[in-house]
């Protein structure tokens, strides 16, 4: 009888297209290829930051910590990147893997020339259990990267601090945006 019944609910969340669980921004490494999944992302001041909101330029979206020096080794090349491509990307930063007053602080110290979500730990966690997030490899690893086409659809997704051969850090995401015709 159970087995029936799991059976039923299987399949009617396979016909009604339900998730089991809402999908976080890390998900878009998953999505490469395809348009990823409909997020709820909020700036620091609260209101909605939807990544699909500026179709007909890619979009590159960058997550970060505070407390991740990786990801603070990054940020001059983020910065850099969006004086350069600003006008032709939309660029959006998301504060992940902290709580939110620390997330809030650390947006709002940054002053960021574009926009930030925050998707505080709390709510990864409440989604995602935090042996499953270790489990799970690299794709909960920041600084993580992602570039969406102009069309909406995940391009490339790259995780950690690239680095050349003599450890120095690099700047991978000039090279993407050559490959979608962005100079």
């Amino acid at each position: 009888m159970f087995a029936l019944r799991l059976a039923a609910i299987a399949a009617s969340v396979t016909l009604l297209g339900v998730h089991p669980r809402v999908a976080t921004v890390f998900d878009l490494s998953d999505d490469i290829g395809r348009r990823p999944p409909l997020l709820s992302l909020a700036q620091a001041d609260g209101s909605p930051l939807a990544l699909d909101a500026e179709r007909g330029k890619p979009t590159y979206v960058f997550l970060f910590a505070s407390w991740c020096e990786p990801c603070q080794e990054a940020l001059p090349f983020v910065r850099a990147d969006f004086a350069k491509y600003g006008e032709r990307v939309n660029f959006v930063g998301v504060d992940v893997l902290e709580d939110t007053p620390a997330a809030t602080a650390s947006v709002a110290r940054a002053a960021f020339p574009f926009r930030v979500a925050i998707f505080p730990i709390a709510q990864l966690d409440a989604q995602i259990s935090p042996a499953a997030q270790l489990a799970a490899g690299a794709k909960y690893k920041i600084p993580a990267d992602f570039l969406i086409d102009a069309n909406g659809v995940v391009r490339y997704a790259w995780h950690g601090l690239a680095i050349d051969r003599s450890g120095a850090a690099i700047d991978l995401l000039p090279s993407y945006l050559a490959k979608l015709g962005v100079e």
